[in-house]
């Protein structure tokens, strides 16, 4: 293993400090048996040299005459020679093996105290990310729920100027407050990965440390027997190939092996501290409250508005009159070049009319990058979608064109996601519940393919396209009323309708009660009257999903 593998492992402990200062234990640990072996093994040979001594003195008093100086000799150099082997054990090697024991006792415990410290500190960082993220969504929220509040005030007839002015304040003193969570939230981010780094960096330190203490446990050991073996082939040649096995065995020991081991014994964790990216609060509502805000909202309902006849027209010419299922790449430039709503939406009509006859059209990517450009380019497929439907009766002709229009529109509701975009993915889910295909001389409708996303259940999305039907209801044009009274009487019809054609479209994906929340919230929030709001509410509860 290599020193840049190793940097590349040491990450993965971030984190687990109780297992880096275990290994420590660990370590000091087999360094005091080893030292409390080798102890054992001096006062066993010095016994036994004592032993052979009272053996020689026994020897020299004894009347034996043939050999006794020759035993006594070679009892006196055995003895010798133990004598030598107890004091190399004592003065050399069991030195040796204290003076690591002491070096690596003092050196984990600071590192142990000091990742103790980190793991502190790095909770409390995590704290600080934990409460500024909660902090500053829940500000956020707090913002959009006060700009459903001035998009409310702003519209109803029946709310005073001054109420208005004041709920528009307090709006721009939440935004505020927003931005200054905001900010601050982006520093706790950013002094949590700058510690991240510090983190890393020490234990990489605490690590190599470690190594270093364990490379010099296995040489010592190494060190040792070899010396032990040497002086202990000098003292019994009977021991030889017990001995030479030993040294065979110290010969092929692999001390990188030994190191490897030590590191890659650590599984990955399954998690790890790591670096954040800061992403500003964003979601459905919020996009729908900002786009109402700017008018672009507005704006892109005028403009489908007013191109309504020119799209029919464009579908009388494209498809009825001339099937036109593929365009020539000059003349998809041509009209992108033009870059008008005729041009655009002439392309997404031939485009779903070649989906529609289950054809691959050879742009493809060309049609994924305008549904990318902007709302209104997939609001465009989707309306003419709407219209190629709406000319067949919505029935799909066959198999093969329904599994065409299933990819397309799971990638349209996968475009929506990634923008924010709650208008076309309303509009795609309105549709859905009519588009079909016969299987077995029933209808098959396309929402049963699409309801299983999660988005269409999520409450951003829910309460963004209920708020879209409150602003089309309080600004839908009031016509040949005089009266203040009246004016604000068929207001208050057109939000009836409105959340009752959202309430109903969204009962096809989500629960009933969740449905009549909504609607129960926000009729009571516009002040309709109750008799309509319980007739509304008992035709959501006797709602059948299909």
């Amino acid at each position: 293993m290599n020193q840049s593998q190793k940097l590349a492992y040491y990450p993965n402990l971030l984190g687990q400090s109780e297992r880096v200062i275990q290994q420590n234990i660990e370590s000091k640990r087999g360094l005091e048996e080893y030292l409390g072996i080798l102890q054992e093994r001096a006062n066993i040979e010095d016994q036994y040299a004592k032993s052979l001594y009272k053996l020689s003195q026994q020897i020299e008093k004894s009347s034996i005459t043939y050999l006794r100086e020759q035993l006594v000799n070679q009892l006196r150099q055995k003895i010798e020679r133990l004598e030598n082997f107890v004091d190399l054990i004592r003065s050399e090697i069991i030195e040796q093996v204290k003076e690591i024991l002491q070096d690596q006792n003092q050196v984990a415990k600071r590192i142990i105290d000091e990742m103790k410290g980190l793991e502190w500190d790095l909770q409390d960082k995590q704290d600080d990310v934990m409460g500024g993220k909660l902090d500053y969504k829940l500000q956020a929220k707090d913002l959009e729920q006060s700009g459903i509040s001035d998009m409310i005030f702003q519209y109803s007839l029946d709310i005073s100027e001054d109420k208005a002015l004041k709920q528009v304040l307090k709006t721009q003193q939440i935004q505020s407050e927003c931005i200054k969570l905001e900010r601050e939230f982006e520093i706790i981010v950013l002094s949590y990965n700058e510690f991240i780094d510090v983190y890393k960096t020490k234990m990489e330190s605490y690590l190599s440390q470690m190594e270093q203490y364990e490379q010099q446990r296995l040489l010592v050991q190494k060190d040792t027997l070899m010396k032990l073996f040497l002086f202990e082939t000098s003292i019994s040649k009977q021991s030889l190939q017990d001995s030479e096995k030993l040294n065979d065995q110290i010969r092929k020991s692999n001390l990188q092996d030994f190191i490897e081991n030590f590191i890659l014994k650590y599984q990955k964790p399954q998690e790890a501290p790591r670096q954040l990216e800061f992403k500003p609060y964003s979601s459905f509502l919020t996009k729908t409250i900002e786009s109402m805000r700017s008018q672009e909202y507005q704006k892109l309902k005028d403009i489908i508005k007013a191109h309504n006849d020119t799209f029919y027209n464009i579908y009388e010419d494209c498809v009825k009159k001339n099937n036109l299922q593929t365009i020539e790449e000059q003349e998809l430039a041509h009209l992108m070049s033009r870059n008008n709503v005729q041009s655009i939406y002439k392309i997404m009509q031939i485009h779903i009319n070649c989906v529609w006859n289950a054809h691959e059209i050879p742009n493809n990517e060309t049609i994924v990058g305008l549904l990318r450009q902007s709302s209104l380019n997939r609001l465009l497929w989707c309306q003419a979608l709407e219209i190629q439907a709406n000319k067949n009766n919505y029935k799909v002709p066959t198999n093969d064109a329904y599994d065409q229009v299933i990819k397309w529109s799971q990638k349209i509701i996968s475009l929506c996601i990634e923008f924010w975009d709650a208008s076309p993915l309303r509009k795609l889910i309105t549709i859905s519940s009519i588009i079909h295909v016969a299987v077995q001389n029933r209808k098959h409708f396309l929402m049963y393919n699409i309801k299983e996303n999660k988005v269409l259940q999520s409450a951003d999305f829910l309460e963004a396209s209920v708020v879209q039907a409150v602003y089309d209801a309080l600004v839908e044009e009031i016509k040949e009323v005089t009266t203040l009274e009246e004016r604000n009487r068929r207001q208050k019809i057109n939000i009836l309708t409105q959340l009752s054609k959202i309430c109903f479209t969204l009962l096809q994906f989500n629960p009933i009660s969740v449905i009549k929340m909504y609607a129960e919230n926000y009729l009571k929030l516009l002040s309709v009257a109750h008799d309509a709001t319980d007739n509304l509410l008992f035709q959501i509860e006797s709602f059948e999903q299909f």
